[in-house]
């Protein structure tokens, strides 16, 4: 696990780091050890912290997660509040600006869920290598279509050997996804990529 310093604040060991690129550089330097060993990012904000009081499934996945951005501002409010303050917020979306562009750079193997073609599209012109699965329109509810695409992620993941998986689906699509994977490699004495909840960040670097 990477030795990013941390802030506990309802609950969650929030990343206090003063901007996304100590974030990146650890987040590239833990996939580069190739370690087996369940590695997830996670971006709340206060929607996702009053659904995880909701949904039990969605909070293990928050607590399961290895990096923990404080993406909503009132976070950082509440941890100078608590006497524990968090240096900045960490956004998702910066923190795929700060990384796709290494990726495309450095050719890393990377499978991205994107949630239309027209983004997959974007992507792929920029990292040609780039695995890109774009999944028919789903209800979190769906069972066989999240089974279904965690199956075509593993399938991609041993394809290019990926480091990262980016899911680029909303909450709590994204989360329920992560928690089949969860449940998919644990345990399996391999390296698996980091898997990298980020929602529309792709659609915000290119501009959509």
């Amino acid at each position: 696990m990477h030795a990013l310093p941390v802030r506990t604040v309802f609950g969650l060991d929030f990343v206090a780091s003063d901007g996304v690129t100590a974030v990146a550089d650890a987040l590239d330097a833990e996939a580069d050890r190739r370690e087996p060993g369940w590695r997830c990012v996670v971006t709340p904000n206060v929607d996702h912290l009053v659904r995880y009081q909701r949904f039990p499934l969605e909070a293990e996945v928050a607590a399961s997660a290895t990096t923990v951005l404080p993406d909503g501002m009132p976070i950082v409010w509440a941890s100078r509040l608590l006497g524990d303050p968090l240096p900045a917020r960490l956004t998702g979306s910066d923190l795929f600006a700060e990384m796709w562009p290494r990726w495309t750079a450095e050719r890393t193997p990377v499978v991205v869920v994107a949630a239309t073609d027209d983004v997959a599209a974007g992507l792929a012109s920029q990292h040609p290598g780039a695995a890109m699965l774009v999944p028919p329109l789903f209800d979190e509810s769906d069972d066989e279509s999240i089974a279904n695409l965690a199956k075509a992620i593993e399938d991609e993941s041993s394809r290019v050997d990926a480091r990262f998986v980016v899911i680029g689906v909303s909450m709590p699509k994204h989360h329920r996804l992560a928690a089949r994977l969860e449940r998919m490699w644990s345990g399996i004495d391999r390296p698996t990529p980091t898997v990298m909840l980020l929602g529309a960040s792709a659609e915000m670097h290119l501009g959509a």
